[in-house]
This record gives structure tokens, sequence and C-alpha cells, in this order.
């Protein structure tokens, strides 16, 4: 009877201290807050917007016969539409497509800071659209094309901030750097070229926002309300070619040793034998932002990693899209074997697109690889960026000015850090700024986040409006930033 009144008295204080724990878990209070704004976009603001995403900018680098005469107009066009913008900022092109706008500051002496985009878009076809992708139509309160979320929307909404700042008079404390590439989606030269620039003149940005996070109206683990997800690292990336190889012969006498049974047997092992899961810094502050917004259960389980830790993982696991979020992943894109139905081939080829965790590095996840393989296994490896250094988010001015400002515009959503699982040009800014972040301010509509890159791309007409007055807020309040 003593040992089950200790056992008793152990499980009650447990239990107290997990009902504690949760309790104190709140949503991370913004330091310095700005009052609410009402800052949006006007219809003018829109048909510009719709005029910039009639320009079919195509890179297709893998494309000899790609047609980059609509890139010739860009600039041109964009002259057209914000005359005072370029009247008063300075302009420099790189790689002869690359846009950088200098917005000169108060104080030249105190670092910059550096708003991206990109005006390249992916390919579509209009076979399957509801409207033209390049028609830039408005239906349902939406805006139809190829870009409208990635990332014309930025662009444009920076464009529209910077020219009613202006008409305002307004000077920003710092200098201010709008760039956008032109070959973004095709893993270009432009924004490298633009991050030698900097080296050169020996200039490390005081911030870098870039595309990457936005504002969700669908956040994981049941959360009902909208989510500011900011990205304070990306991935890093590689493909893999594999080759496996072996004596080939006819399709009647099959072994194990073939090339195509080694490819396909080492694959499987790869897919079945995951990397191990873990919970970086910033998914495991995210994951608490979320669950500080939910329901008494969440709190309870995220209020007490320390307990829950192995649970919580196990459910991310089970999910393809939080399963990204805590390890490397390697995906299986390709795969070519014997050109006849009767012949094993000599040869074996796949593809496989790596996309490698803030843990660990590029040279990790390829000897990873290589350990489910033969020897005379061949190997070529492209694309390789090591992943984006984690930039502060946890008592740090830049992150939380940002914070700041998405609270002013979007008072009603939850703001929290996350690790990107795409790439974007700003992991190119990252090697030298330390305050490198992945953020449009702008609602992306579960659907909508789903839509890049596929069929019927689009954007609320109201979604863009609001993100003006985020960019123009944004700007509006650089000072706040201090030195």
């Amino acid at each position: 009877m003593e040992v089950l009144a200790i056992v008793g008295a152990v499980l009650v204080v447990l239990l107290g201290v997990l009902v504690v724990n949760a309790l104190r878990l709140h949503p991370t209070e913004v330091a310095d807050p700005l009052p609410p704004s009402d800052v949006v976009g006007d219809d003018d603001a829109v048909e510009r917007f719709q005029e910039i995403l009639r320009l079919p900018t195509v890179w297709g680098a893998q494309d000899p016969e790609a047609d980059h005469v609509p890139f010739d107009a860009f600039v041109p066009a964009l002259r057209t539409l914000y005359p005072h913008v370029f009247e008063n900022l300075e302009l420099t092109l790189f790689e002869t497509y690359g846009i950088m706008l200098k917005w000169k500051g108060a104080d030249p002496t105190l670092a910059p800071a550096v708003l991206m985009a990109h005006h390249d878009v992916v390919s579509a076809d209009p076979a399957g659209w509801t409207h033209d992708p390049f028609a830039a139509d408005i239906a349902d309160g939406k805006v139809w094309a190829r870009g409208a979320v990635d990332t014309k929307c930025i662009l444009a909404a920076l464009f529209e901030a910077t020219d009613a700042l202006l008409a305002e008079g307004y000077v920003p404390p710092r200098d201010v750097y709008l760039c956008s590439s032109n070959c973004e989606e095709d893993n270009g030269s432009t924004t490298p070229a633009m991050v030698a620039h900097f080296k050169e003149q020996g200039i490390t940005p005081a911030f870098v926002l870039d595309e990457g996070g936005a504002v969700i109206d669908n956040p994981p683990l049941g959360v009902k309300c909208p989510f500011a997800v900011i990205g304070v690292s990306e991935k890093g990336l590689f493909n893999a070619f594999v080759t496996t190889n072996a004596a080939g012969g006819h399709a009647a006498t099959p072994s194990a040793a073939d090339a195509t049974a080694k490819l396909v047997s080492a694959l499987d092992d790869v897919q079945k034998n995951p990397p191990a899961a873990k919970l970086a810094a910033p998914i495991e502050a995210m994951l608490k932002e979320l669950a500080a917004r939910g329901s008494f259960g969440l709190r309870l389980v995220f209020g007490n990693l320390w307990l829950f830790r192995p649970l919580v993982l196990r459910i991310l696991k089970g999910n393809s899209e939080t399963a990204a979020m805590v390890r490397t992943t390697y995906a299986l894109t390709q795969l070519a074997g014997s050109p006849s139905a009767n012949i094993i081939p000599k040869q074996a080829c796949a593809t496989v697109n790596v996309r490698v965790d803030p843990s660990e590095s590029v040279d990790a996840a390829l000897a990873r690889l290589k350990g489910h393989f033969d020897a005379e296994t061949q190997f070529e490896v492209a694309a390789a960026i090591d992943p984006s250094p984690v930039s502060p988010f946890e008592d740090d001015a830049v992150f939380d000015y940002l914070r700041s400002v998405t609270q002013s515009v979007y008072p009603d959503a939850g703001i929290a850090p996350y690790i990107q699982s795409s790439c974007s040009d700003s992991r190119h800014f990252a090697r030298i700024c330390p305050h490198t972040y992945r953020f449009a301010g702008i609602l992306f509509r579960g659907d909508q986040r789903t839509r890049v890159h596929g069929q019927d791309e689009n954007l609320d007409v109201d979604a863009f409006k609001r993100g003006v007055g985020f960019y123009t807020e944004f700007i509006r309040h650089l000072d706040r930033l201090g030195k």
C-alpha cells in the first residue's frame, strides 16, 4: 500500500507539472507593437499588377529556343507603370535582366535593407487552365495568372509601396535595395552576381527579406486562426544522378545482380530507411506557437516536449509535409533502364533530388545515399548547395520588427519561425547576411499554395491589396531598427 501511495503521489505531481506547463504556453508577445494598419492597395494597383502578370517571363534555361523578348520588355513596362520609382531610385541591371533599384536613405552609413522577389516564372500550358495563364483575368475575386503567387505579387507590392511612400515625400532612414532575379526558377547566376556586387562594395545588409513563408489560412495541427510563418533557414539541395552497372543480358535469365535490380533494391532501401528525425530549434518554436493558439491537448503535449518529444516526432513523420520538416529527404524523380522489354541493360540510371536538413551538409547527405549502393555505382552531383545558416529569431531586433509589422497588418494571425523546404534566391544572400528571412507579407490560401507551378495559379485580389499595405508599413517604420 505504501508503494502504491508513493506511485500515486508521483503521478499527481507529474500531472500537475504537465498541466502547469500547458497553462504557461502562450503566444509570444510582440515586444514593440505598431498600431493596427488599414493601409491597402487600390484598384489601380491591381491593374498594374495585371500588366506585370501579362508578360510571359519564362526564362527556360534548359530550352534552347526560350523566348526572352518578354524580359526585354519587362523593365520598360515597369518604367511606364512606376515612373516616379525609376526617377528616384538608381537602377543597376545584372546579367542583362536582373533588377536592382537603390533607394538612398537619410543615413548612408547604416547597413541597408534588401527586399527581394523574382520576376521569372515557370512555363504554363494553357490547356487545362480555367483562364489563360498570361491573361491575368479577374474572376471570383481572384487574379488568375502564372506568377500571381510565385512571386510577381511580391514584386508588384514592393513597387506599389515604394511609389506610395515616394508620393508622401518619405525618405527611408537607411538605403533600401529592391532586387529581382530573372532566373530564380532555373537556379541562375543573377542573384549570385548581385551578392558578388555587395561583397565587392564591402556591404553587409542589415537584413534580407525574400519569398518563402507567408500568411496561411490552414496551419497544421488543426489550429483555426491564420498564421504567418517566417522562414529563418532553408534546406540545402543537390541532384544525385545515380548509375548502377552490371553485365547485362537476356530478360529470360534475370539476376539480383542486374543493374536494374540493384538500382531498384537500393532505392527501395533508401525509401524504407530515412534519416533519423529531429526537432530543430525553429521547428520546435513553430510547434509551440501553433499549440499556444490551439486546444488544451496541444498545449499539454507541446508545453511538455521533455516528455512527449518521441510522440511528436512519430506524429510528424506520419505526414509527408511535416516529415520533410524534421529530416533530410530523398525524392526519386527520374528512372531509366533498358530500351527494350526483353533486354537487361548494362546500366540503369536514376535521379534523386535531395533536400538537406540544416543540421547536416551536402557531403553527409550524399555519403548516406552512397551507403545504400555497391562500389560499382557511379554518382554525379549537380546544383549542390549546403543548407542556409539559421537566422536569429529569439530576442532579435530584426525578427521582432518583422513580427511587429506582421501583427499590425494581420492582427489575428499567429507568428512563428520555420525552416523552408524549397529553395529561394535568398540562400545566396545568406552567405553574407546573418539576418536573411523568407516571408511574403501576403495571405496565400491553402489551395493557392498547391497551385504554384501547377494549373490555375491564382491570388485573391484583396490579399494582394493587403500585401501592398504590409510592404508599405514595413518600409515606413524602418527607423525602429535603430543602428
